[in-house]
């Protein structure tokens, strides 16, 4: 009987140390949607670096930037920036800077983090045309040819909505996260995009990461805008995120 029961208690604490090993081992930021992190209270900043695709339309390159603080586990928030530039199409170079302030309600765990919160948007657009028209019949054919092209960022405009998503870690060094955002215009416009995101975290493979930063992560995510029939935006952005 004695030997059961110090068997039972080897068994107890066993599981109950296992539990906290896999607890400490996972207890770190939680990467999510654009270049952001879950922690439980800190600084966080991000930038990334891609390009933005649409059919019929020439790539584009595109630059971000974020930063979010969190208050506690629950409440986290602040301001980001997009910038896209580059041909749009045979006749416009398209400048464009998106502007963000957004907020999170988070459930914030060792392995995942869920959130959702509201968004403001306002933008800065210059649609520039480049190319001469040498005739009528040729004005007529690229206006044709480009019209879809620049309405398609010409109708974004400034918008409010939410947004709503979360990130779990698969392991310490990998973690997935996933995200949906719903925007609507002061032109009427319904602006649906969901993301999906890969990130390896840097910041325990270099001690000096270790020491001067809370989490470190590397990502790349995919991310697609449909703002109606024909409009579908796709965007790849190579990104870091690092916490204080």
């Amino acid at each position: 009987m004695i030997t059961i029961w110090q068997w039972q208690g080897f068994l107890h604490k066993l599981a109950i140390s296992l539990l906290f090993l896999a607890a400490y081992s996972y207890a770190t930021g939680i990467p999510l949607p654009g270049q952001t992190m879950a922690q439980i209270k800190g600084l966080d900043a991000g930038m990334g670096f891609g390009i933005i695709t649409n059919k019929g339309c020439k790539s584009l390159w595109t630059w971000t930037s974020q930063a979010n603080y969190a208050y506690d586990s629950l409440l986290s928030g602040g301001p980001s920036l997009k910038f896209l530039g580059g041909d749009l199409d045979s006749a416009n170079n398209l400048v464009y800077q998106r502007y963000t302030i957004s907020g999170k309600i988070m459930r914030h765990r060792s392995r995942y983090a869920l959130f959702v919160g509201p968004v403001f948007s306002f933008e800065n657009t210059n649609l520039h045309i480049l190319k001469k028209e040498f005739s009528k019949i040729g004005e007529n054919e690229e206006n044709e040819n480009t019209t879809e092209c620049s309405d398609l960022f010409a109708k974004i405009g400034s918008s409010i909505g939410y947004q709503s998503g979360g990130g779990f870690l698969a392991t310490p060094n990998v973690g997935f996260s996933f995200g949906h955002n719903l925007d609507l215009t002061l032109k009427g416009v319904v602006m649906l995009s969901f993301s999906s995101s890969i990130a390896f975290n840097l910041r325990d493979q270099f001690e000096k990461l270790k020491e001067n930063t809370k989490n470190l992560w590397l990502s790349l995510e995919y991310l697609m805008i449909y703002g109606g029939n024909k409009s579908n935006i796709h965007n790849f952005i190579l990104g870091l995120a690092v916490g204080f």
